[in-house]
Formats: C-alpha cells, sequence, structure tokens
C-alpha cells in the first residue's frame, strides 16, 4: 500500500502542468538581473554628449569663420547672379563694385565676425536680387498697357521701390510681387522672369506692388528713381555698425 502511495505521489508531481517538463520541482525561480538596460543607457547618455560638443564646437568654427563664408558667398553667388540680372549697366556696375570691395573687406578681416553677419543678413533681406526684374516689368508695362493702366503700374512699382528704400519691404515682398510672372527656380535656386509677360499677370504684380506700399504706410503718389546702390551702401553701413537685426 505504502509502495502504492509513493508512486501515485511521483506520477502527480510529474504531470503538474504548473511545472516545465525540464525542471524539477525542487528548482527554485532565481532572481532576473538588469540585463543590458544601464549599458544602453551609458551609451546613450555618452553619445548625447558627444553630439553636443561636435554641435558646439561646429557653431563655434562656423562663428568664427562668418566673414570668410560671408566673402565666399558674395563671390560666388550673389556677384554671378547681380551680373545675369535686368539691372541697367551703370547701376550694376555701381552695385558689384560695392559687392567686391566689401569681399574683399572681409577677406582682409577688416570686419569683425559680429558686423558680417549684419552685414551679410541685411544684404539677404534686402530685395536687390530681384531689383531688376520688377524695373523689367515696369518697362514693359509703360511700353504695352494702355492709359490710365500704364500710370497705375508706374506709380505702384515707383511705391514699392520708396519703401525698399526705407526699409519697410524686404526679399520676401519682391518675391510675392513677381510670382505671377515668375520662373520656377534655377539650378542655383533663383527664380528668373517669364519672356511671355501679359497684361493679366502684369496687372497682378502692379496690385502687388500696391498692397506691399500699402502696408509699409508709403503715400500714393509717384516717387523718383530709387538707386539700388544707395539701397546696398546702406545696408552694408547700417550692418557693419549695428550687427544683425
Amino acid at each position: 500500500m505504502a509502495d502504492q502511495f509513493a508512486n501515485d505521489s511521483v506520477a502527480d508531481s510529474s504531470s503538474d502542468p504548473a511545472l516545465p517538463p525540464d525542471r524539477s520541482p525542487t528548482e527554485q525561480d532565481e532572481p532576473q538581473g538588469p540585463g543590458c538596460l544601464p549599458g544602453v543607457l551609458a551609451a546613450t547618455l555618452l553619445m548625447g554628449v558627444v553630439c553636443f560638443i561636435l554641435f558646439a564646437v561646429s557653431a563655434w568654427l562656423i562663428f568664427q569663420k562668418r566673414g570668410d563664408l560671408a566673402s565666399r558667398t558674395l563671390r560666388g553667388t550673389v556677384i554671378p547672379e547681380l551680373e545675369q540680372s535686368r539691372l541697367g549697366p551703370e547701376e550694376k556696375r555701381l552695385v558689384i563694385d560695392q559687392l567686391t570691395t566689401l569681399a574683399a573687406d572681409l577677406e582682409a578681416g577688416r570686419y569683425e565676425n559680429w558686423q558680417a553677419g549684419g552685414i551679410m543678413q541685411r544684404l539677404i533681406n534686402s530685395p536687390m536680387m530681384r531689383w531688376g526684374d520688377l524695373l523689367a516689368v515696369a518697362a514693359w508695362a509703360e511700353a504695352n498697357l494702355p492709359e490710365p493702366e500704364r500710370a497705375e503700374a508706374s506709380k505702384q512699382i515707383s511705391r514699392f521701390f520708396r519703401a525698399a528704400e526705407l526699409d519697410r519691404a524686404v526679399a520676401r515682398d519682391l518675391h510675392d510681387i513677381l510670382a505671377p510672372v515668375a520662373t520656377g527656380e534655377s539650378t542655383t535656386g533663383f527664380v528668373q522672369l517669364r519672356s511671355d509677360l501679359t497684361v493679366e499677370a502684369v496687372a497682378e504684380v502692379v496690385k502687388r506692388s500696391r498692397l506691399v506700399a500699402d502696408r509699409a504706410a508709403v503715400p500714393d503718389q509717384n516717387f523718383p528713381a530709387v538707386s539700388l546702390a544707395e539701397v546696398v551702401r546702406r545696408q552694408i553701413e547700417i550692418g557693419g555698425r549695428d550687427g544683425a537685426t
């Protein structure tokens, strides 16, 4: 009887579903260790510190090289684009001469980094890159629009140039004004004036010029021609004096 009871006990314990088949009923669950989580956290923290240091060093190097970067931008992008622009020959020469002199001064270290940054910010924000395109639209309107549309176009476009002269209109304003008569972006990221101007597209340019001039609180009247060379000169002067805005 005792032997039968022992055999039944062994059979019952071996068939217990709570015990895995490869473990004996006397084995105890051992506590689990922390695994690889601390190592992962430490590695992540270390990578974050390294990335922060690299970013800080890169930012410091860029800050120290702002004059050199500004000069390269002028010589490699801004001046070549202006040379291909629709500015009049004399105005184009004056502007390019100013920017060439500025590039040489930056290379010679005549401006500190904060001054170089301020000058370039003001030049980039100014509408100088597409100034000639709006002049070309004004000339087209003068030659092709009937009165009184021709007089209205001359007045509103002159009001925009006055707003730019007063630093109340910037590059993005001119970009928006010329959108109805613009092509797609070139490989350098610039847009050009379309060759097939129409009365409808030019009328939209005139309307947008009026809206920008109204926002800039420019009186609704004709203004004398504004010199882009003078606008550029002022941007260089103010940027060198006050730095970035």
